[in-house]
């Protein structure tokens, strides 16, 4: 007789997400700290990467490894989650989790992927550069993004896979309370109670084969191809600091040796840069690629020993995700001083649209019209976005109607005449108002002189 689900219910042990005490404590103690580090300084790239007059080829390229790396580390959240007790026994966070957790992985293995062929594109590209500088120049950045769309479909293609690899079956027990999955590969012999796999044979054998595909363009070929091209890149820029500084000491021109000079710095620093990024990337994901080709290869006797593997190069992958800001600020000066000059700048903006808002709310509370219908001369402030103070004097803007607006005779000339004309008119008010009496020597006045105010023909 067949057990009913609805009648059952689990043990909080059969609820856990994670039992294995390794893996609680990497994955849901370490690694959410190091997705809330990588995902803010990501975010800073992404500032100072597509800030104006940052954008070549080679930044658009370090953006889109930040826009990967990030996706990557938002996706890992829930697994860090899944440790947690107060949401392995949550309804929903179970339907949400249990539901979508190979969806999940995909996605994982699909932003790792885009990320590593982004790694070997900006490595080579760099190569490229210092080899060939004038090739480099005639790019266009229509090729640089048609590039980043390839790279994003092929990869999504060879880890699309990751979506149906299982087949998960979902059963709610304790009369609707507790949610429970199981999964089984979908090129498994056995199927559950004993009866035959359902899912056809092409899905079968596109399911067997497409790890062994999926290890070999995704993992072993650009690994290997992103140290080989890092080796050349700094053999070749020792290589061109040697002759620069050669033809610099041989060059009797003072302008040339200048000239050479900062080229060779200004190509030293994003390489190194660059070396940095792809080191501490090959160092990070070179163990976990070694796991994931011989999971499917080789046995290993204990199962813990699997899990400790698995769970150690995991916590070595998003420690490598978390690092590119640092690597920036450790090996960039420009990224350093870029990063500086706009924090100064948007504390600087913050600051002045402050001081404006104070300075409207005084200026409205001093600019006014008495009972008289007198108009009470005072200064307005008007800032714009960059701080700047305009100083304008309410007498000469202002007149008084019968129904008490204040209309504005400059500003109608103003709008009336073009923007150097406009101008014109402002310098020539300012002029006049030199030669007639002092503004505090005329309050009192119930209306505007118009014989003041300058003659000009509109």
């Amino acid at each position: 007789m067949a057990l009913d689900p609805a009648n059952y219910c689990l043990s909080e042990r059969q609820m856990l997400l994670s039992i294995h005490w390794w893996e609680k404590l990497i994955i849901g103690y370490f690694v959410p700290l190091l997705i809330l580090f990588g995902f803010t300084g990501n975010i800073i790239n992404l500032t100072v990467l597509l800030a104006p007059g940052m954008k070549t080829r080679s930044n658009i390229l370090l953006a889109c490894l930040a826009v990967s790396d990030m996706i990557f580390l938002v996706f890992m959240l829930p697994h860090a989650m899944a440790h947690y007790p107060v949401f392995a026994f949550s309804y929903y966070f179970r339907k949400f989790y249990l539901g979508n957790k190979m969806h999940l992985i995909a996605v994982l293995n699909w932003s790792s992927a885009a990320a590593i062929w982004l790694v070997l594109t900006i490595c080579v590209e760099r190569l490229i550069g210092i080899r060939y500088p004038l090739s480099v120049r005639k790019a266009r950045s229509f090729h640089t993004y048609l590039l980043i769309f390839g790279i994003i479909s092929m990869t999504g293609l060879l880890t699309f896979y990751n979506h149906f690899s299982y087949d998960c079956v979902m059963k709610t027990f304790c009369n609707g309370t507790q949610p429970h999955a199981i999964c089984m590969p979908v090129d498994s012999p056995v199927w559950i109670n004993n009866r035959t796999n359902p899912h056809p044979h092409l899905l079968r054998a596109y399911v067997r084969w497409s790890p062994h595909v999926n290890a070999l363009f995704v993992v072993f070929v650009p690994i290997v191809l992103v140290v080989l091209s890092n080796a050349f890149l700094i053999l070749t820029l020792r290589q061109r600091q040697k002759f620069l500084q050669i033809g610099t000491n041989s060059t009797t021109s003072a302008r040339s040796a200048d000239h050479a000079t900062i080229q060779m710095r200004m190509e030293q620093k994003v390489t190194i840069t660059v070396c940095a990024i792809v080191t501490c990337f090959t160092i990070t994901q070179a163990p976990s690629a070694v796991v994931t080709i011989s999971a499917g290869y080789v046995q290993l006797g204990h199962p813990d020993w699997q899990i400790y593997m698995v769970t150690t190069t995991t916590f070595m992958v998003v420690v490598g995700k978390s690092l590119n800001f640092v690597l920036f600020c450790l090996s960039s000066a420009n990224f350093r001083q870029r990063l500086v000059t706009m924090t100064k700048a948007r504390l600087v903006k913050r600051r002045t649209t402050r001081r404006c808002a104070k300075t409207r709310s005084l200026s409205k509370l001093n600019c006014g019209v008495n009972s008289t219908g007198t108009v009470l001369s005072s200064r307005r402030f008007s800032c714009d976005s960059l701080g700047a103070t305009t100083l304008t004097t309410a007498f000469f803007s202002n007149t008084t109607t019968e129904n008490g607006r204040k209309i504005s005779k400059i500003s109608v000339l103003k709008s009336k005449l073009p923007k150097r004309r406009a101008q014109s008119l402002s310098v020539d008010v300012a002029n006049e108002k030199r030669r007639f009496i002092p503004l505090r020597q005329m309050r009192g006045m119930s209306e505007v002189n118009e014989s003041l105010l300058p003659s000009t023909h509109v």
